[in-house]
């Protein structure tokens, strides 16, 4: 019998409409409720596609855990195990703040059991590069890895996933690999040094002429949009960057200072809930919303620099660039100056 009521607790915890602690506007609260149950009456019919993108929605206006489990199960249904893992690992801290302790017992159950379940399964993938040269930059999916990742075995959702590599003095290089469901996959990169041009013959002159004579590089003008795209694209992931960084904070300090007591919240004396409750609920999806627009204005910046030749040789060409993984981002600029 009890664990029949257990069951029926993880099922109504799921299934039900967000509750938290956190503080919102009425609007937002009803826009959220709708969204949700929107969503959930759309995927019980069976209707993912049009269902999942309202959780998305719900999530963005009212940060919950039972949201954030009902995003991870869709990502489990489009099959993107490794988005689902990093979803399922966001709700057991968005968790933190549900408000009931059986129903906050039931939500950490559900999240870590489905945790459990996609671990074995995951599929990884491992990039190394033996004897890498200096200044080398890997990408993957458009994304910088830092160099800290290369050679560990790292989740990826099941299908291909474009490498690309590249450093001063040698030749680009791109693969693309196909990682099947639960399975592991490891890519060894060797990239070749980019040939010398000839020197140019000379026409005129004595022969000390010849050995000093150089000719002027030749470079084609690079798109001023290119740069400015590029520079825009950075502003906007640093702060992306500095809206997680402040979301992370907000949700510590709320830790902190506040605690669950009888279905309450109570925090210290003098402590402003209020304020990191509300810094909590904005950043995490503008965070989302400028790291999204920051890569692809990059994006953009490097197909526009790459494909008006404008580098005047291998690797000096500044190229802003960005990376992420489950639980962490960043900017930088590679090249040299």
């Amino acid at each position: 019998m009890q664990s029949s009521h257990r069951y029926a607790v993880i099922v109504a915890a799921i299934l039900a409409l967000p509750v938290s602690a956190q503080a919102q506007s009425p609007d937002s609260a009803a826009a959220a409720e709708t969204l949700f149950k929107a969503a959930r009456e759309l995927v019980d019919a069976g209707k993912w596609a049009e269902g999942c993108p309202k959780f998305d929605a719900a999530l963005a206006l009212h940060a919950s855990a039972s949201t954030q489990i009902n995003i991870a199960r869709c990502h489990e249904h489009e099959g993107r195990t490794a988005t689902a893992w990093a979803a399922y690992k966001r709700a057991l801290v968005l968790n933190r703040e549900t408000l009931g302790d059986e129903r906050q017992r039931a939500l950490e159950e559900l999240a870590k059991t489905a945790l459990a379940a996609l671990e074995p399964n995951l599929s990884k993938l491992v990039v190394r590069a033996d004897n890498a040269p200096p200044g080398l930059v890997v990408t993957r999916d458009g994304l910088r890895l830092p160099a800290g990742t290369l050679g560990l075995s790292l989740p990826v959702d099941p299908g291909e996933h474009r490498i690309v590599a590249h450093a001063p003095g040698f030749i680009e290089l791109t693969r693309v690999v196909s990682v099947a469901p639960g399975k592991l996959v490891e890519l060894n990169l060797a990239l070749a040094r980019a040939p010398r041009a000839p020197p140019a013959p000379a026409t005129h002159g004595s022969a000390r002429a010849e050995r000093d004579h150089v000719e002027p590089e030749q470079t084609e003008a690079v798109p001023t949009w290119a740069w400015v795209s590029g520079a825009s694209g950075v502003v906007l992931l640093g702060a992306g960057v500095f809206f997680l960084v402040d979301d992370l904070d907000a949700i510590g300090r709320l830790r902190d200072n506040c605690s669950e007591s009888g279905g309450q919240t109570r925090c210290a004396p003098g402590y402003d809930y209020a304020a990191d409750n509300s810094r909590k609920n904005r950043d995490f999806p503008l965070f989302l919303a400028f790291s999204l627009a920051g890569s692809a204005a990059v994006t953009a910046s490097v197909i526009g620099i790459v494909g008006a030749g404008g580098r005047k040789s291998a690797g000096r060409t500044p190229v802003p660039s960005a990376w992420a993984t489950a639980s962490a981002a960043g900017l930088g600029i590679s090249g040299g100056f």
